[in-house]
């Protein structure tokens, strides 16, 4: 039988206090990021940058003009490999986020199933699913983005670009807004419809076509409870920005309240929603989950 939405809140919940270790794919992925984007760019500024401030006569007081000529003059100079550096980084990032997401959804699967967790857990999940989930990620990035089609007929409609933002009431103009719009709203729908791809990837060990056709499958069969703990997300991330905004509205607390927010997301917010979303999932596709009753709580 299915769980209510307030059953499935209550008990997520009360396994993310008995699992609290499940922030710790979230804190390593963060970290991770950080180092990485890091060392980016300073491998940049020292490769590039700094043997071209090196070799000018400029003064010692460069101006700021100076050293966007020098970074203009860089990209032109070194297109594709700009271009080459910044898809591998964008692959490192994804396969970053994919092995310790994969990881901590591992992590909640086994919580949900036997009460418990291990960082073990986490380990072996990532290893595991890692390149599937990055494959599927990337199918789901290249269906969103197929959406592009929406603004062709308004691009085609128009003589030359500059038109489009000279005369807004041009057909061009006109198409290439509704395009927008379409491709908003095919891009919501598509995200929708494959919400649990990677879900079903890790608990159901698929390969990225069929988990895609799961979350497909899935989304049919439970259309409400989809939306409603998608609107609960939506809802909680809302109410966040809101009282982040009212907060840092006082200058003193805005950098403090910057941090507050990284740890609450981090450490709490990431867990609990992906406890959420796997207990929906594995208590649909009839899962035999943990007596919460069983829960052994001091």
């Amino acid at each position: 039988m299915y769980e209510d939405m307030g059953t499935l809140l209550n008990k997520g919940y009360g396994t993310w206090k008995r699992n609290m270790v499940i922030a710790v794919p979230f804190i390593l992925d963060l970290m991770a990021t950080i180092f990485f984007s890091l060392f980016a760019v300073t491998l940049f500024v020292i490769v590039f940058v700094m043997p071209e401030i090196a070799s000018s006569t400029v003064a010692d007081n460069i101006p700021p003009e100076v050293y966007l000529e020098i970074l203009s003059s860089l990209l032109k100079e070194n297109l594709l490999l700009f271009i080459a550096g910044t898809l591998f980084l964008l692959i490192l990032f994804l396969l970053i986020g994919s092995f310790f997401e994969a990881g901590a959804i591992g992590m909640c699967s086994l919580a949900l199933l036997s009460g418990d967790t291990s960082l073990g857990q986490m380990w072996v999940s990532g290893r595991q699913h890692v390149l599937n989930l990055l494959l599927a990620k990337t199918l789901v990035g290249l269906i969103i983005m197929a959406g592009v089609i929406f603004l062709v007929p308004g691009v085609l409609s128009s003589d030359r670009l500059e038109t489009l933002t000279t005369d807004p009431a041009s057909t061009g103009s006109v198409l290439i807004v509704l395009g927008t719009i379409a491709w908003f709203l095919y891009a919501l729908v598509a995200s929708i419809l494959l919400f649990f791809v990677e879900y079903a990837l890790v608990v159901d060990d698929l390969d990225p076509i069929s988990a895609l056709e799961k979350s497909l499958e899935f989304f049919r069969e439970n259309k409400t409870g989809v939306i409603t703990i998608i609107g609960i997300i939506v809802a909680i991330s809302l109410a966040l920005e809101i009282f982040g905004s009212a907060i840092s509205s006082v200058e003193a607390l805005a950098n403090v309240w910057s941090l507050i927010y990284l740890f609450i997301s981090v450490l709490v917010i990431r867990p609990l929603t992906t406890i959420w979303i796997t207990r929906m999932y594995m208590n649909r596709t009839g899962k035999e989950l943990y007596s919460f009753d069983m829960y052994a709580f001091e």
